[in-house]
């Protein structure tokens, strides 16, 4: 009854990711929530891992259909008398079989859990990777932003060399010298522009419509268990893991279903034919005990459960692999961000430091203490700072999102608590 209890839950929490709580329809941007909803709801490979859960519960039905009575129906005409009609039926129910319906109903349940995570995993892959394009587009719309507000500065420092030049003050080369940088920005913001463009038409195509405006992702504050010492326990839940762990199970009982199939199933059965005795046509009725087996091929029944044996312990390993992996990913991926807690407080001083020096470069520039060079110069190395810092701020998000997505939290970060709850 608890595992029946948990596959209803899924049923009704499979897509519980798509129920999320999003904006209202008249809101002018979107959110990484509405974004994951929408893409969610047509992505394929979801629907894939869905079918697929679907169908494995269908099989545990019918691996069930082992514990209800058998029927075998057989008639035709009688050699030599084609008039007359003979006919056998046979009612048979299974008393005892060694276990071997039960294995293979525990196999097809195992078989389901293991797909039911597989979903989990297809969705957590499904919807990182829409977070991952909808950052893109953030961070893209970012470096264009600076490079418009660098393009912006370099006007300003153009028309001052302008000014100059026109008044005798200085002769073309600092002009020439600014245009130089500002042609050059403009390159930089024809590449940036169609980087935006390619984060745009991939986000389009996930969500299936264009995306609009885009609000930046607002995570809950704070560290989250998984990120301390709950670590470890949630890596055992983690879907991923789950499905490593199923598929053992499912070896497991086919194993115990190899092995029970080696040994006489006892039946009852009751058969009512028509048949020629002593040259006249006869009905019967027989009600028996019946000792069955499976059909011999040489040793092949015999080296079944060796196979068996083998995948088993070909699953353990397999979980064993994924467990270690996951927990090498998540240290990494932790400290990862704690190196770019150091390379972000850099770059924001570098950039505050460019910004201000820049303003006494300008001021200097005017009263003829510092060359063109040097203004140009330091407003580069802001636009370089500025690109670099919005780049690794969503860095950073990216890798909260990436963690939590190895362990099946994603609806944390969310805030959906059903998809949370959905994945246990």
């Amino acid at each position: 009854m608890p595992q029946r209890r948990s596959r209803r839950r899924w049923a009704g929490g499979a897509f519980a990711l798509l129920l999320l709580c999003g904006l209202p329809a008249g809101a002018s941007a979107m959110s990484v929530e509405q974004a994951v909803q929408t893409g969610l709801a047509i992505h394929p490979r979801v629907r894939a891992a869905l079918s697929e859960a679907e169908r494995a519960g269908t099989d545990v039905k019918i691996a069930r259909g082992g514990y209800f009575p058998a029927l075998q129906v057989s008639g035709g005409p009688q050699a030599g008398h084609m008039s007359e009609m003979v006919y056998d039926v046979t009612l048979s129910q299974m008393l005892f079989d060694w276990g071997r319906t039960r294995s293979q109903v525990e196999a097809a349940s195992a078989t389901q859990r293991r797909h039911l995570a597989a979903l989990e995993v297809a969705r957590d892959d499904a919807a990182l990777d829409i977070i991952e394009t909808y950052l893109d587009v953030l961070v893209a719309r970012e470096r264009v932003a600076a490079v418009r507000d660098f393009l912006q500065r370099i006007e300003g420092v153009r028309g001052m060399a302008r000014d100059r030049s026109g008044s005798g003050y200085a002769d073309r080369t600092e002009l020439d010298r600014a245009q130089l940088e500002f042609a050059r920005g403009q390159d930089q913001l024809a590449f940036e522009e169609g980087a935006l463009r390619d984060a745009n038409n991939q986000l389009a195509l996930l969500l299936g419509r264009d995306a609009g405006p885009l609000q930046a992702p607002d995570l809950p504050d704070g560290k989250r268990a998984w990120q301390h010492d709950g670590l470890d326990a949630a890596i055992e839940a983690a879907p991923l893991l789950r499905e490593s762990r199923e598929d053992a199970a499912a070896a497991e009982a086919e194993l115990a279903e190899s092995r029970a199939a080696l040994k006489p199933q006892l039946n009852v059965e009751a058969s009512a034919l028509r048949r020629e005795i002593g040259g006249q046509m006869e009905n019967d009725a027989v009600v028996s005990l019946r000792l069955r087996m499976d059909v011999l091929r040489g040793f092949s029944n015999f080296q079944r459960p060796a196979a068996a044996r083998q995948r088993l312990e070909a699953a353990q390993w397999s979980a064993d692999a994924t467990r270690r992996d996951l927990r090498r990913k998540m240290r990494t991926l932790f400290d990862n961000a704690d190196a770019l807690v150091l390379r972000e407080q850099a770059l924001q001083q570098q950039v505050e430091e460019s910004t201000h020096v820049g303003g006494l470069y300008h001021d200097q520039f005017q009263v003829g203490r510092r060359d063109i060079i040097d203004l140009l110069s330091v407003q580069r190395e802001r636009m370089e700072a500025e690109r670099q810092l919005a780049t690794l701020r969503m860095e950073r998000v990216r890798i909260d999102y990436r963690a939590a997505a190895q362990i099946g939290q994603l609806g944390e970060l969310l805030g959906g608590r059903a998809h949370a709850d959905a994945a246990h």
